[in-house]
Order: C-alpha cells, then structure tokens, then sequence
C-alpha cells in the first residue's frame, strides 16, 4: 500500500511532508506526496484571525474524501476543534518555540542567518525599542498583534501575508519596518536552503518567551488520518509520534479550549513537562486599543497541572469627561484622538456632524479572477475613516473585499479598519490625497488595479490623476456623507475646532454652530472647503502637518500652555 500524504503546496509545508515521507520510508513504507492549495493560500486580506483553521481545512476535506490518507499541518494552525472524522494520528518531535523580530541590516545585531547559529534572546523590551515610533510591523496574529499592542500602543500592524520568502519581500520593499515570524519555519527554510541570497539585507534577534510565549503547538507537527484508519496506523503512529511532545501540546491545546479556543482571547501557551507559561488578552483588547487605552495581559507562570483558567476582563468607560478651560471640539469622533490628548492635558469634546450611509449595491463584486496569479490581484483604496468603516461592512457580504489588500491613507484609516478586525497590508502615512498619489506612484506596481470607494460629494481628483499616472484604476460613489442635526453646544472663542473633512465643514455650518478663533483641519481639500465658506472667515484656519494627536498636542503646547 502507498502512503499518501497530503499537504499545502508552499516551501515550507512540502519540507514537513518530506520530513513525513522520509521518516515512513526509512522504515520501508512506499509513499506519494500529493500538494493541496488551501483556502488561507487564496487570500491576500488581512482578516486572518476571523477565520480559525483556514490553512488546513481544504487539505483534510482531501482526507475525509479519500483522495489522500494522512495529511500533514503546522500543530499551530490546528484549531481545537476539528471534523469529528478526523483524528490526531501523531505529533513529530517539537523543534524551537520562539518569534523572531526581522528588520532592515543593523550592525548592531546579527543578520538573520547569524541568528540562526545561535541560542541569543532580546528581552520583549529590548526587542521593541527596534521598532520606530508609530512603526509598521507586519504580523495578523492576533496573539503577536495584542502582545505588541500591550506593550506599544503606536505601533501599526500590517498585514504580510503569502510564504515566508513573500513577507520577507515586504520588508525589503519598506512596507513594513519590522515582520514577526516563527523561528521554526525560517530555520527549516534556511536548511535546505530555500531563502533567497537577498535575506542577507536583514538582521533578527529572538524574542525571549518570558513575556512573549509561544502560540500552542508551534514548533510541531500534526499528522491527521480519517477517524475509522486510526488503528489502522497504528504502525504508521509507532514511527512519526514524539510523546514528549504529544503530551506538551496536547496540554497547551486543553489550555486553548479552556479559555475558548483562542477566538475571543488571544493566547500564547508554551508547556514544558509540568511548566506552563500562560498569557491572555482581553476579548474586547481591539476596541480598547483602537480608544487609546491600555490593557492588561493575565500571566500565568507555574504548574501546568495547576493551572486554572483566569480570563483578564476590561470595561471601558465611555463617559466624556470635559474639565475648564479651553477645549478641542473634533468633528473626528476619534476617541482614540481623544485619550491621547487627554493624556497630554487637552480637554476634547467630540462632536461628529455626518452619518455615513453605505451603498452597498454600487460596490464591484466578484472580480477576483481565480485564474490569475494573486499578485494581479486588485487593491482597495481607502481614503478615510469613513471609507474604512463602510469597506468593513460591505465585506461582510462581498467575499472578495476580505481576499484582496486594503491600503489605509494613513494612521487613522488603518486603525479604524483595525477596530473592526481587519489589518490592512499598506499604510500610506499620508496626510492628504497629494500625498496618497505621490506614495502609490513610487510604491505600487502600474499593473495593479486600483479599486477606490468615494463619498457621494467626493472629486474624482484622485482617481483621474492615477489614471495620468497610468494606473488601472475603477472608482464608485460607495457612501454618502449626510448631514447629521446636531444639538447646539458652547464653544468658547479660546477653544479649538477640528473638522476632519470638507462635509464636516459643510455640515458644522448648516447646523449654524459655533466657531472659535482657530480651526485645525485634515488635508488640502478641507482647507479649500472652509476657505470657500464666509461662514469661516472670522476665524483662522491652519492645516495638521504631521500625525493628528503628535501634530494638535505640540500646537496645543505651543498656542494655549
């Protein structure tokens, strides 16, 4: 009888299958490799952690099927709960457990192969100061993205996504200043050498599993077989399982469950014999970040036969909370703004003048062409908070949104994609449409498409002169912007006012509210808008230059203290 093993198609998953295939066949078993492409390999989209076991579900419905006999997984993309066809046949001897942290050459650390020859660790803290200010670090794990988060509330994640030697290419085409990526997989690579020469522009440091323990089960494999051949195997169990390893995972994996099976509370499980290193973040730990708080992480360090699950619990307050004195009125309704300059002494009282309507009829669907590499695969262009919020609840019925890339203008409109689950793969950092064109002309290939969503009082500015640039580029009225009748507030002549957007302004003067001294607004075409408009011209209107909260609390600094 032939062995076949079924498995995904990348470098990486066809090293775990031969490591398979030998183990069997030195034990003089005959055996058949047959490659498999996953659901996980045909996204781009970075809602990864929206759908648990993507990777290995399309490779055991071979096995329940009976195309293929056993099938062969990273233990860490097994969710706790699988077919009740299926069964564990046997788990292969645990390699090393740790993250690595991947950036740009620094002669200050090893390059990423040097690495390799070595057993160094970073403290996390040590780790993170690699990483800029507002940096961009490309994972959608949730455990890595909440545990960077908990600790470096400025950090953006993005989404890199693809085989190892894919994400590596974006950090070498600046997407990204630093990627976390499993120890395991890039020593496996590096060792029958499928890294390409070009990974020696890089340096990594390990990240020590004190405050950064590994996801469960990472480091090992999984051999699945049908429920009704497992005693069948029995043979093929007494060759491939480690029951060291067995019995640590299988632990790690009932911790998993016990907290919910990692859909709701991020978790990194790393059990040696009766040691487990437990840390869990809240369920709602998006929302908290996404409002400018921090959140607190339960550790657990001891007996793994003592452990009793403790899930962290954070309730935020919602309460507005306006002291004397001179205030910033945000028309950006960003409570994250808000924590921000609170904790730089800023009174903010958010006051949002537009409802967002979606058009979800307007928006393109199923233009993904299957038979087409990825790489030809189109980009969502998201221009505002506003788009953000629209483009997440279209997705939730135009499958193919969540399978191609987002690109957020710049901080704000990644984070609001953020809050809502998904991770967007680019973040501009621009602050204005000039600036989104200038950063997709040096930074995005001409053969990509360009999908861009405008409001219904939106120029079409941006998607014309891409179009000059040569760029495919498809754009449509996705939302409306409506006024939205506002209550009457006080605002003093000393206070603030930020209005986000050209409809802002249009609708802070149809609600006649208002105005101080200064006005702060967001981009050219705010400023053109409010320029236009008499309703303005008793006050003094200067554009943000820079990051909203950095660039309002050093205005604030220098104006009002």
């Amino acid at each position: 009888m032939t062995i076949r093993i079924g498995t995904r198609t990348s470098n990486l998953a066809m090293w775990q299958a031969n490591k398979v295939q030998k183990m069997l066949e030195v034990n003089g078993l005959e055996t058949e490799i047959i490659g498999i492409n996953s659901q996980g390999d045909k996204s781009l989209g970075g809602d990864l952690s929206s759908s648990v076991g993507q990777f290995i579900q399309s490779v055991d419905a071979e096995l329940v099927s009976g195309d293929v006999d056993i099938t062969v997984h990273s233990s860490k993309d097994v969710p706790v709960d699988v077919d009740v066809n299926i069964k564990n046949l046997a788990y292969l001897e645990r390699g090393c457990t740790h993250d690595f942290l991947i950036f740009k050459k620094n002669e200050s650390h090893h390059s990423l192969v040097e690495l390799l020859a070595t057993e160094e660790e970073a403290s996390l803290d040590e780790a993170l100061n690699l990483i800029p200010k507002a940096g961009m670090v490309g994972t959608v794990s949730g455990r890595r993205q909440s545990f960077l988060l908990s600790n470096r509330p400025d950090i953006i994640p993005i989404a890199v996504r693809g085989q190892v030697e894919t994400r590596l290419k974006r950090l070498s085409e600046g997407r990204v200043h630093g990627l976390i990526l499993a120890e395991i997989g890039i020593k496996r690579l590096h060792e029958i050498g499928a890294l390409p020469d070009w990974v020696s522009e890089f340096s990594a440091v390990r990240i020590e599993e004190k405050k950064w323990p590994t996801a469960p089960g990472q480091g090992a494999l999984s051999v699945h077989c049908r429920a009704e051949d497992y005693d069948k195997f029995s043979n093929l169990r007494s060759i491939l399982n480690h029951s060291e390893t067995e019995n640590n995972v299988r632990r790690e994996r009932q911790i998993l469950k016990s907290i919910g099976g990692g859909c709701l509370y991020p978790a990194g499980i790393k059990v040696n014999d009766d040691v487990a290193s437990v840390q869990i973040s809240p369920s709602n730990w998006r929302e908290i970040f996404s409002k400018g708080l921090d959140f607190p992480v339960e550790r657990y360090n001891g007996p793994s036969s003592g452990y009793t699950a403790r899930l962290p619990e954070y309730v935020i307050d919602n309460e507005e909370i306006v002291t004397d004195g001179p205030k910033l009125v945000s028309t950006l309704n960003s409570n994250r703004l808000a924590t921000v300059l609170q904790n730089n002494g800023i009174n903010v009282l958010n006051k949002p003048v537009i409802d967002l309507v979606a058009k979800p009829e307007n928006w393109p669907q199923s233009f993904i062409d299957e038979s087409q590499p990825r790489s030809s695969w189109p980009y969502l262009v998201l221009t505002s908070p506003f788009a953000a919020k629209c483009a997440i609840e279209v997705s939730k019925h135009n499958t193919d949104l969540k399978r191609i890339q987002w690109l957020a203008i710049g901080e704000g409109t990644a984070r609001a994609c953020f809050l809502h689950g998904v991770t967007v793969s680019i973040c501009a950092k621009a602050r204005d449409s000039s600036e989104l064109i200038q950063y997709i002309v040096e930074n995005i290939d001409r053969g990509t498409k360009l999908m861009i969503p405008r409001s219904n009082v939106g120029k079409e500015t941006l998607a014309s002169s891409l179009v000059g640039f040569d760029f495919d580029v498809q754009s449509w009225v996705g939302y409306e912007n409506k006024t939205k009748q506002v209550s009457m507030i006080d605002v003093d002549s000393d206070d603030v006012l930020l209005l986000s957007s050209p409809s802002s302004a249009r609708a802070w003067a149809e609600n006649s509210l208002p105005i101080p001294r200064s006005i702060l607004c967001m981009g050219k075409s705010s400023l053109e808008e409010i320029e236009s408009m008499d309703y303005f011209d008793e006050s003094e209107v200067e554009i943000l230059k820079g990051p909203t909260a950095e660039f309002v609390a050093h205005w604030w600094k220098e104006r009002r203290d």
